[in-house]
């Protein structure tokens, strides 16, 4: 990591404050977009084979974000990533309102505190100044073990419980990393513009998915 935060961004021709604006700018567009699919999917009653169809591309631009080299490749996967993780919300979204009395209500209030996290992250990041291979450093062990954690969830079966806790693990774990990432904007830690947008709205919607699965099993009143 130390090696990677050592070499000239490949963007270094644009100015500090250029690059964040680009990044955001991809983050807003990215978040917009997948907002407005996710609510489409909603109201049209979307037919399920897209639900395969996204799950595909899904598949196809996170294998892309660990090989691809080219910075217009890249903004291509993230657009499809984006796309894709929104259609699977909307058909997430769709099973939630008819399944839950108070589904929609928890939808709105898994909205406005992932906006809380996201607000909180930006602030604090912008007026602090952390060591991002120290922080990289302490994210790690906790990164394993929510993968042992998924591994061993694919093989065992916890009671609901164990599901509650894994999930504010993971909230908990996402919100950290998107401070991580909003401070590696902040001091300009990444040399792609796409893939660090990327990484902001990967954070972003993880986080709001344990949210809304915290909620639904705090809150969510089945039909």
């Amino acid at each position: 990591m130390s090696y990677y935060y050592a070499q000239q961004p490949r963007y270094q021709q644009f100015n500090r404050d250029s690059i964040q604006t680009l990044v955001l700018e991809k983050l807003y567009l990215g978040l917009l977009t997948a907002t407005a699919i996710s609510i489409g999917v909603v109201l049209m009653n979307t037919n399920p084979i897209f639900a395969i169809l996204a799950f595909v591309g899904e598949i196809i631009a996170i294998i892309g974000y660990f090989f691809a080299k080219k910075e217009g490749t890249i903004e291509k996967l993230y657009y499809l990533f984006v796309a894709s993780s929104a259609v699977l919300l909307g058909f997430s979204f769709q099973f939630i309102i008819a399944g839950f009395t108070n589904g929609l209500h928890i939808i709105i209030y898994t909205f406005g505190l992932t906006a809380l996290i996201v607000g909180y992250s930006y602030n604090k990041a912008a007026n602090t100044h952390v060591d991002l291979v120290a922080m990289n450093n302490k994210l790690r062990p906790f990164s394993l073990i929510f993968i042992a954690l998924i591994i061993i969830g694919l093989f065992v079966s916890f009671g609901g419980l164990f599901y509650l806790i894994f999930s504010f693990f993971g909230a908990i774990l996402f919100s950290y990393y998107l401070y991580y990432d909003m401070n590696r904007l902040m001091q300009r830690g990444f040399r792609s513009p796409s893939k660090m947008a990327w990484n902001l709205y990967w954070d972003i919607l993880l986080i709001f998915k344990y949210i809304l699965r915290i909620l639904l099993m705090l809150f969510g009143d089945r039909r």
